[in-house]
């Protein structure tokens, strides 16, 4: 037995439907997988379905348990249940690509992997992009974009884990997923990145049965964060290793929750509590040492968030909520020696949008110094305003490729160069403009491997000293033939047929008045 699916299942309803029916039809062997369910008390029906499944399929496997009320228990029931050498966990709301588990047990056999994490696909959820450039092999902690995805949906070897002993917190307990992986990365000799193959569709369900979006206990979810720091400063040294380890929470944990559309829109009170607790904690674990970690518009968060600066909080998290790229000069030309292959070039800035969007990202010249133009209402010290060293970067990109019906994603590499451009109208103003050059070779575009035919958007994702915004580039549609060439997909021809409906909903009203 090569691998075993282990599926925590509670109160699912169709939307498990999904989920059985890549698991059945895997392109690896039936009698090389098996897939087993564990029911934590469901009252939907569900256990009665997946025993009957059992009792029909020679490789799925069913259990029952009391419910836990979290998932950390039956995956743990699954994972002692398991016979593969591997097991992979699976949310019973999800889906797995059809070739996931052949490919996956392949790179993880060559690289003698402990833990390997096949390309996760969010559908209407965000998934970071960096992880799965390309494949890697042999990767740990200290590689920045491993900590940016800690669901538990890997691939772990089973041995491995019952070597170290490390299975899921059990009980209600947030960031079980947090808890076990990084107990894993932490013991394992061998971790991989699987890109090139989109293995794991994370689907955003229903939001009142999916208890990972409701609003939770601050005091008690902090608490939890605070045991994952705790995880991390028992396997480092104190310094740069740890440090560098501990910031991926401060920023995702702390400081992303006191910003950003999602904190605009969270009720009066349940926004000041989550803002007294990051206070609070951010003040125990970390000083304003961590702020050289935070690129610009964090250590102005940070440090708002340090003198107690509630209002001017929700001020910056306007203007970096109303922020997307303004795209110009688009341009998309077959390479000149590479048949099949695009060159795409474009600009972009960042903006603010609507009436209270603030206009462009813009700073001030003063001397050698570059000041950030703060929206009204919002005091900060020139100190506090200087993006000098944060423009000396320029800008980055991503450049995204995207499947506009399955929304997989795939980096296309890009080059950037920007300049400061003078704001039209302003006081002296600059802005930033990003000149960004992409290659588009369907041969390696998918995490170094063929891209698959069909139709493809562009998206951008422009950084500009920390201040980011992700849009669609206007008339970026691409398709890829059935022979492995990339073109500029033709523009949809206009319908006929405007005015004969005009003219039918127009005998509709008046028979409607003749009644």
């Amino acid at each position: 037995m090569k691998v075993s699916v282990i599926v925590p299942v509670f109160n699912p309803g169709s939307n498990i439907d999904d989920c059985i029916r890549s698991l059945l039809h895997q392109s690896m062997p039936r009698h090389d997988y098996e897939v087993i369910f564990v029911d934590d008390g469901s009252t939907d029906g569900s256990a009665r379905r997946l025993r009957w499944l059992a009792r029909r399929q020679r490789n799925v496997r069913f259990a029952q348990i009391p419910n836990s009320g979290w998932p950390g228990r039956p995956r743990n029931v699954g994972i002692d249940m398991a016979r593969g050498e591997y097991v992979y966990l699976v949310d019973n709301d999800d889906w797995i690509g059809h070739e996931a588990l052949e490919r996956m047990v392949a790179m993880a056999d060559a690289d003698q992997a402990d833990v390997l994490t096949g390309k996760v696909v969010g559908q209407g959820k965000s998934v970071a992009r960096a992880i799965f450039r390309r494949n890697r092999s042999h990767v740990t902690v200290d590689w920045a974009p491993l900590l940016s995805l800690l669901s538990p949906h890997k691939l772990y070897r089973r041995s491995f884990l019952d070597a170290h002993r490390i299975r899921f917190p059990e009980g209600h307990y947030r960031l079980e997923d947090h808890n076990f992986v990084m107990r894993c990365y932490f013991a394992a000799d061998s971790i991989s990145i699987l890109a090139d193959y989109p293995c794991y569709h994370w689907v955003l369900r229903d939001l009142e049965v999916n208890a990972s979006t409701k609003r939770f206990d601050v005091p008690d979810y902090y608490g939890r964060v605070g045991e994952i720091l705790d995880i991390v400063a028992a396997n480092t040294e104190p310094g740069e290793e740890r440090d560098a380890l501990q910031a991926s929470w401060y920023t995702s944990k702390l400081l992303a929750r006191v910003g950003g559309q999602a904190y605009l829109e969270r009720p009066d009170d349940y926004r000041i509590e989550l803002y007294e607790e990051i206070r609070r904690m951010s003040a125990q674990r970390f000083g304003p040492a961590f702020d050289a970690r935070l690129p610009f518009n964090l250590r102005v968060r940070a440090q708002l968030l340090r003198d107690g600066r509630f209002d001017d909080l929700l001020t910056l998290a306007r203007r970096e909520s109303a922020l997307e790229p303004k795209i110009s000069n688009l341009a998309v030309r077959e390479h000149a020696t590479t048949p099949g292959t695009l060159r795409i070039t474009f600009r972009a800035r960042l903006s603010g949008t609507g009436p209270a969007g603030g206009g462009p990202l813009a700073f001030t010249p003063e001397g050698e110094t570059l000041r950030w133009v703060v929206p009204d209402g919002l005091a900060l010290t020139d100190e506090q305003r200087d993006a000098t060293s944060a423009l000396a970067a320029g800008a980055s990109t991503q450049v995204i490729l995207r499947h506009p019906v399955d929304a997989v994603e795939y980096l296309l590499p890009a080059k950037t160069t920007t300049k400061l451009v003078a704001v039209p109208d302003s006081d002296g103003h600059v802005r930033v403009q990003a000149t960004v050059r992409a290659t588009l070779d369907p041969a390696v575009a998918a995490g170094g491997g063929p891209l698959p035919p069909g139709d493809w958007d562009l998206d951008v994702r422009l950084v500009i000293a920390g201040f980011h915004a992700t849009a669609p580039v206007p008339d970026g549609k691409l398709r890829i033939t059935p022979d492995g060439r990339a073109i500029r997909r033709p523009k949809a021809p206009v319908r006929p047929g405007r005015r004969l409906r005009a003219r039918t909903a127009g005998r509709l009203r008046r028979r409607l008045r003749s009644r």
